[in-house]
């Protein structure tokens, strides 16, 4: 399939070749031809920028269909890609409530685009500022506690206006995105070194993520797709510093800020006593990033997942977070072929937690485990939820089984699929020790972008995560 080939920017990764990577390999490839065409033709506006990135799109894609989406909110439409997206993603008899101050974008390119591709009557456009309409929408008795999902890309001056409206429209368990959450990584610039065309955005942005950290009615996963996007799943109330490496983003002090607004302030106390016991260890790089692991918290929860896999445990951090997020009589079959890290600084902290009676921990090579589950015919289809951080060489021979071994609907998550940016390196830039992992990390990308399976999501949270939700 063809491809736009424009120069793309970077956004807040380390390069513009890494980003390139992303969408070659894992977005266009698996980009409907309307989103793609639509994508195209809004290139040639003068602020095509505002347009929804690809790859926030694909993962809002993901997330329609992991909470069922049906009624949904916009607010902020442009020429329509996300408004699309959303289109496609639900029923037929699905409806989005879009608002837009000025529809002519719309009209002139995104439009004729989704009128051929049959899904305009999913669409009321309203052309007007937004604070009104959803103020009307609440006035209108049945709207409280009836949309599934909203997406907001406006007035970065209302966000927070926008937000206490749609934790009233939306459901318990519903999504509500914000995009620009990271403003061009300016979050993290001196007042005074940033563009003075970004300032205001940047300080209401800035006072967005700390109210959004501190709001209990959410959880929350700051994700640095695109200009980064801010992830609030509603919950019903009542439910209840090391340097760090910039992983794969632009600067140090940007995955600090990620961190440190949105990730720690709601990290459960026994995560966060397991992150801190593992950074003495000699191989802490090997722990789960703590961003990526509130993304995947999120999505054990949208998929209510019960039982489990682990490949690769290490101390424990990833295994005592999908723990703390699944039912007290769940059950996560963990394999490692070394547990003594885990013995000796995560299981101390699982036990004080309360949870170790979840755990099924399998000293052992993980191939010869999984086809063994795969033996008893009981267990074929029955997991809801997988993470994979072990043996890069052996990821695809794992993703042959999970698949066999995961529900229809599941998730499978694999770590490290962007290899510190060496993905998209030259060969001969490629640190020697990351050159075998690269290669694996590589062939295992296009596997998955070709794999009719699975619908997918390439997120650049810590080093790099494929979602991988199971189709049939």
């Amino acid at each position: 399939m063809e491809h736009n080939t424009k120069k793309v920017s970077k956004g807040l990764l380390q390069s513009d070749e890494l980003y390139q990577y992303i969408l070659e390999t894992s977005v266009y490839p698996r980009e409907p031809e309307p989103l793609k065409e639509l994508r195209e033709a809004t290139a040639s506006h003068p602020r095509a920028e505002m347009a929804t990135s690809p790859d926030a799109g694909q993962l809002m894609t993901m997330l329609l269909g992991l909470v069922d989406a049906k009624k949904t909110i916009e607010v902020g439409v442009f020429t329509g890609y996300s408004l699309l997206l959303t289109a496609l993603a639900i029923p037929e008899d699905g409806k989005i409530v879009a608002i837009d101050v000025n529809r002519e974008p719309y009209d002139q390119i995104g439009f004729p685009i989704i009128k051929k591709a049959g899904v305009e009557h999913k669409i009321d456009l309203i052309e007007s500022e937004a604070l009104p309409v959803l103020d009307k929408l609440l006035e209108q008795h049945g709207n409280d506690g009836s949309f599934d999902f909203a997406f907001v890309d406006a007035d970065k001056v209302n966000y927070w206006n926008y937000h206490e409206r749609l934790m009233k429209l939306l459901k318990v368990g519903g999504i509500a995105v914000y995009d620009n959450t990271l403003w061009g990584g300016s979050v993290v610039m001196r007042h005074e070194s940033t563009p003075e065309f970004m300032n205001p955005g940047r300080q209401y942005t800035i006072e967005l993520n700390k109210s959004l950290a501190a709001d209990p009615r959410v959880q929350l996963s700051h994700a640095s797709l695109g200009d980064g996007i801010t992830i609030c799943r509603r919950l019903e109330m009542g439910s209840t510093k090391r340097k760090v490496l910039k992983g794969l983003l632009q600067s140090d002090d940007l995955y600090e800020y990620i961190l440190e607004t949105s990730v720690y302030p709601r990290e459960p106390e026994p995560l966060k006593e397991l992150r801190k016991a593992t950074a003495s260890h000699p191989w802490a790089g090997m722990g789960t990033a703590p961003d990526a692991g509130q993304l995947m918290t999120m999505l054990l929860g949208l998929v209510d997942a019960k039982k489990t896999i682990e490949v690769g445990v290490f101390t424990g951090y990833s295994l005592l977070l999908t723990a703390l997020t699944i039912p007290e009589d769940g059950m996560i079959v963990a394999i490692d072929a070394h547990r003594e890290p885990y013995d000796q600084i995560g299981l101390p902290i699982i036990k004080k937690s309360g949870v170790e009676h979840k755990i099924e921990l399998i000293e052992s090579e993980a191939l010869p485990v999984l086809d063994k589950l795969l033996e008893q015919h009981e267990n074929e289809g029955s997991f809801d939820f997988a993470f994979v951080d072990a043996d890069k060489e052996n990821y695809c021979n794992y993703h042959e089984r999970i698949m066999k071994l995961v529900k229809v609907g599941g998730i499978a998550v694999y770590d490290n699929t962007l290899w510190g940016g060496s993905v998209a390196m030259p060969i001969k830039y490629t640190p020697e020790g990351r050159k075998p992992g690269r290669q694996s990390m590589i062939e295992l990308n296009k596997l998955l972008a070709a794999d009719t399976r699975v619908q997918i999501s390439h997120a650049s949270v810590g080093d790099g995560i494929t979602i991988c939700r199971r189709l049939h």
